[in-house]
Parts: C-alpha cells; sequence; structure tokens
C-alpha cells in the first residue's frame, strides 16, 4: 500500500488540513490521529476517506500523521481543548491587562505530548512578551509559547459570517493570503465605502481578488468612464457600466440613458475597444485625468472623498505590510514550504 492524502480537523468548528497518510496507518472517517503540527504533535479526527496520492501532489512537502492515540489520551485531550484551553485565554487576559500590554489574545493551545501551551495574538506594535511568559509559565507549569498573527489570520481562528451572509472565507477555505488593493474594487466598479469593501478583520475584502481578472478583461470591451460621447444628437458622457447587464450608462445634457454595450456599439462604429479609434465617425474620446477623479468620487458613498479615500489607502498599506512581514501566519506558511521544496543545484565537478 502506497502513502495516501487524508483529511483531518485540529479543532471542533475548524477547517480540515491535508496530512500524508503512510501505508502502515489504516484509518476511518471519525478516527483520531496524531499529526506533526508545525514543531508540535497534535491529536484531530480524520473528516474523510484517505484517498491515493495525487501526482500533482507527490512533490509537494505536507505535514504528516505520525501516530494513532489510545483512548486514554484521547479523553484527556478533549477535556483539556474544552477546559484547560478556555480557561488559559481568561487567565493569560487577566496577566496581558496586569501588565498594561497592548496585544490581544486570539485563542490558546495546548500540546499535551510536548506540556506546552501556545498563545496567538495580534497587535499594531512589536511588543516585548518576556516578562509575560515567565508569568505565564508560572501559572500553567508549562512551556509557553507567544506568536503574533496578523488580524486576517486572527479573524479566520474566530470565524463568523460576512457582508455577503457566508461564512468567512479564511475560516472556511482559504489556505492563504494575498495583497489585497483599492484597485481591485475600482475595477470592479464597487463603490469605495470602507464599511462595503472591508471585512470583519478590518482589512479589504479577500473576494475582491476572486473576479478581479475576469473585470479587467470584460473592461476592455467597455468605453472607460468620463469618456466623452453623443446620443440622441446630444453631447454627454459615460457615467457607468454594469458588466454584468452589459450595460453603458450615459449622461447627456441632464438626461440619463442606460443602453446596451452592442446599442452603444452600433452609435460609435469607429469604437474598437479602450484604445482611441483612428477612423473617422463618433468616437467617445478618453476622459482627461481630472474627468476620471470626477467619476471615481462618484462612487464613494456617503463620506467626505478625501478622508474615505485616506481610510482605503491606510487600509491597503496595513494589508501589504502585514503580508511582506510574514505576521500572516498563513502567507508565511507559504513561503516556509516553498523554501524547503527548493532542490540544490547541481555541482558542474
Amino acid at each position: 500500500m502506497e502513502d495516501r492524502l487524508v483529511q483531518v480537523r485540529l479543532r471542533e468548528g475548524k477547517k480540515p488540513q491535508r496530512f500524508l497518510l503512510p501505508d502502515e496507518f489504516d484509518v476511518e472517517v471519525g478516527n483520531w490521529v496524531v499529526v506533526q503540527d508545525e514543531e508540535d504533535e497534535d491529536l484531530g479526527t480524520v473528516t474523510a476517506k484517505p484517498i491515493p496520492l495525487p501526482l500533482e501532489w507527490e512533490d509537494v512537502e505536507l505535514p504528516e500523521v505520525v501516530g494513532v492515540p489510545d483512548v486514554e489520551e484521547v479523553e484527556k485531550t478533549v477535556q483539556v481543548r474544552t477546559e484547560r484551553e478556555p480557561d488559559a485565554i481568561k487567565i493569560a487576559y487577566g496577566k496581558v491587562r496586569e501588565r498594561e500590554m497592548d496585544i490581544k489574545l486570539v485563542q490558546a493551545r495546548y500540546y499535551q505530548r510536548s506540556n506546552k501551551m501556545k498563545f496567538h495574538f495580534t497587535s499594531e506594535n512589536r511588543v516585548d512578551f518576556r516578562e509575560l511568559v515567565k508569568d505565564l509559565a508560572h501559572e500553567f507549569h508549562a512551556r509557553i509559547e507567544m506568536r503574533q498573527i496578523g488580524v486576517r489570520d486572527a479573524a479566520g481562528i474566530a470565524g463568523g459570517y460576512g457582508l455577503c451572509g457566508q461564512e468567512l472565507c479564511c475560516s472556511r477555505f482559504l489556505k492563504g493570503f494575498d495583497p489585497i488593493t483599492i484597485r481591485m474594487a475600482k475595477d470592479q466598479y464597487l463603490a469605495l465605502n470602507p464599511s462595503k469593501i472591508s471585512g470583519c478583520c478590518g482589512r479589504l475584502l479577500c473576494c475582491l481578488k476572486y473576479e478581479h481578472e475576469t473585470y479587467v478583461d470584460a473592461k476592455k470591451r467597455f468605453p472607460k468612464l468620463g469618456a466623452s460621447t453623443r446620443y440622441e444628437e446630444k453631447q454627454g458622457k459615460v457615467t457607468g457600466v454594469n458588466i454584468i447587464k452589459e450595460t453603458v450608462t450615459l449622461l447627456a445634457e441632464s438626461n440619463i440613458f442606460e443602453i446596451s454595450l452592442e446599442e452603444f456599439k452600433q452609435n460609435h462604429p469607429a469604437w474598437r475597444g479602450p484604445a482611441k479609434a483612428s477612423q473617422p465617425g463618433p468616437s467617445p474620446t478618453q476622459p482627461d485625468e481630472s474627468e476620471t477623479e470626477t467619476e471615481e468620487e462618484v462612487l464613494i458613498e456617503g463620506a467626505e472623498t478625501e478622508k474615505v479615500q485616506g481610510s482605503l489607502t491606510e487600509l491597503e498599506e496595513k494589508d501589504k505590510s502585514e503580508v511582506a512581514s510574514g505576521r500572516s501566519e498563513s502567507s508565511g506558511k507559504s513561503r516556509r514550504r516553498r523554501r524547503r521544496r527548493r532542490k540544490p543545484k547541481q555541482s558542474n565537478e
């Protein structure tokens, strides 16, 4: 029997993770297994029937299932997770308040095989927690590890529901985080309102990236906002486009018209896309810089332009710095895995 791929859930309510199942273990759905979780061994339950290791996964360095626990260890693990870990968070919060530290604890995890308690926390700044570690080690009689994570990782751990009514992507299926930019929202003609394009973590919505490339490709078939045009013998300009409905909204002499993209092309036979047409005939011209800024202001709802733009830029910069610094735990795992997979260069000797 060859190595297989198996999904294991380490904590109740959390998304399953993929592990390599060596051929010496035979497990079924619902069985408890011991896995190598980063540098520690942890227990979890099998959530799906093991499958043969796909060819595309053969070169991926996966964490492994390293054993099967006995009944006593399983019972102790359940007790620790339902009693000790929740109590640990409360006690640790008390110590944090005593020392007036500017951190927010997210979760506590106890690894009984190595007698280690790991705390995940968020903070806007670097934190010296050496004295706090001494306090916690004395309180729990265990090794203490403090790990700073990003706010998006924290949201994934806490869980919840987004504006769409669905479970948070970061807690349901996302394996890593990519930088999200304001440009992604602009390319999809979304209202640049922080309350509508930011998640419960306070960062720009991860889902802004999902369909971004599709919208960028689709926009090539539409005129730009602010482009001058002529419709029904009236001079006007493009004030909006709807890529889903394939319509173009025009403002001509105080009249608003919503026409199909096909009708727009028929009225502008020389127009062949975003580039200026060289053929004669009525053709929308590209807006200058001031016109573009004006149209972007129209997209902003319920706040002053400069204030909202500054808030959005701050969200974008925080997101970029968090991913770049490796504070995001998920992105850090991806980078570490890629480094391990690099093969040594062949010697010419």
